[in-house]
């Protein structure tokens, strides 16, 4: 699973990209190609728990960038006690402000439960995405709430209402039964709100863009069970002349996509929140740094068939790793990193990073 504790300052990362990403999160808001936003109907409570501990949390962490005004504390009135991250005597989020769009959400004057989703403004102030898993009564994680604007290559409206299990499964997730469907139901049957955790990912995609990853085919003809688009779909879908992409012959042309994930369990509802945080960068502007592209190499070299048919290898791989072990020789013929007996750089983290 890859799991590690997260220190809670570092639960949400906002960064000098952040104004560009709420700008692709808010079209993905406004189109009407793909379901982005949803909370089920019952699960309103658990979408505004997330909403409140992740504004309080940015307000303290990047005030410069977000603000929220707060509801009087009152012992005797409990829509007024305040949220974990800033404390019950705080008092409850009444106004939430983005300072970079000029964004203000006033929570008093939203409406009736059911009549907004708390989950659209939490996905107008981060550029994570937000997955709100909740337990049912036989113990299975279910995914209930969302805010999926930057996934690449899955959409919400696929997933939401299913099991952790079914997640995993319609995606094709190497290893899911066999290895990991076990120990992570348990996790998240087991995990404790005071140990929050994180995990990293990692895929190559021969594009750079962020939100959906256009070598899977238009986003509205895409059919999970075919993990690709359906050709009934595509003469009405929003390109109906693309056809699959070849491989690529450049390794310029191949990107590096990361995400940086948490799971940390809500202490009002219970729920758990995932947050997804992709990154996307083109290779050739990562293989300056020392080390790297010698690990990405090795790390390529050891995927099994089933990883390299899950990651898609046979789009970029015959391109990409000769490249990287050309930079990897040049980094070592340069002086730039040394190697020790086993030709591993020395002092070199575990891939990835």
């Amino acid at each position: 699973m890859g799991i590690s504790p997260m220190p809670w300052e570092e639960w949400i990362h906002l960064d000098s990209s952040y104004e560009r990403y709420l700008s692709i999160r808010k079209e993905r808001t406004d189109q009407e190609v793909t379901l982005v936003n949803k909370t089920i109907e019952g699960f309103f409570p658990h979408s505004l728990e997330v909403l409140v501990e992740i504004a309080s949390f940015l307000s303290l962490r990047y005030p410069d960038l977000l603000s929220v005004e707060r509801h009087i504390f009152d012992e005797q009135d409990e829509t007024t006690w305040g949220d974990s991250i800033s404390g019950k005597e705080a008092g409850s989020v009444k106004i939430i402000e983005n300072k970079v769009t000029g964004s203000r959400w006033n929570l008093d004057e939203a409406g009736e439960p059911g009549s907004w989703d708390p989950m659209v403004i939490a996905g107008l102030i981060v550029q994570d995405d937000l997955a709100v898993m909740v337990e049912n009564e036989d113990g299975e994680y279910v995914l209930q709430a969302g805010s999926i604007c930057t996934a690449g290559s899955w959409r919400l409206e696929d997933k939401i209402g299913t099991t952790l299990d079914s997640i995993h499964t319609t995606g094709g997730v190497v290893g899911w039964k066999e290895k990991l469907k076990f120990s992570m139901e348990r996790f998240f049957q087991k995990m404790k709100v005071d140990k929050p955790v994180q995990r990293n990912n990692y895929f190559f995609q021969t594009n750079g863009v962020l939100p959906w990853n256009p070598a899977s085919g238009p986003e509205d003809a895409f059919d999970q069970s075919l993990h690709g688009v359906n050709p009934e779909l595509l003469p009405t879908s929003t390109d109906p002349s693309w056809t699959r992409p070849a491989p690529v012959s450049n390794a310029t042309d191949v990107w590096f996509r990361t995400e940086r994930q948490t799971l940390r369990r809500m202490p009002k509802t219970g729920c758990i929140l995932f947050t997804i945080r992709s990154y996307l960068d083109p290779v050739s502007s990562m293989v300056h740094e020392p080390g790297v592209p010698g690990r990405m190499a090795s790390a390529l070299k050891h995927w099994p068939d089933s990883i390299k048919a899950y990651k898609g290898a046979d789009k970029y791989l015959d391109a990409l790793l000769p490249y990287l072990e050309k930079e990897h020789d040049r980094q070592v013929a340069e002086g730039i990193i040394t190697l020790d007996e086993e030709g591993h750089a020395l002092g070199a983290k575990p891939y990835p990073f």
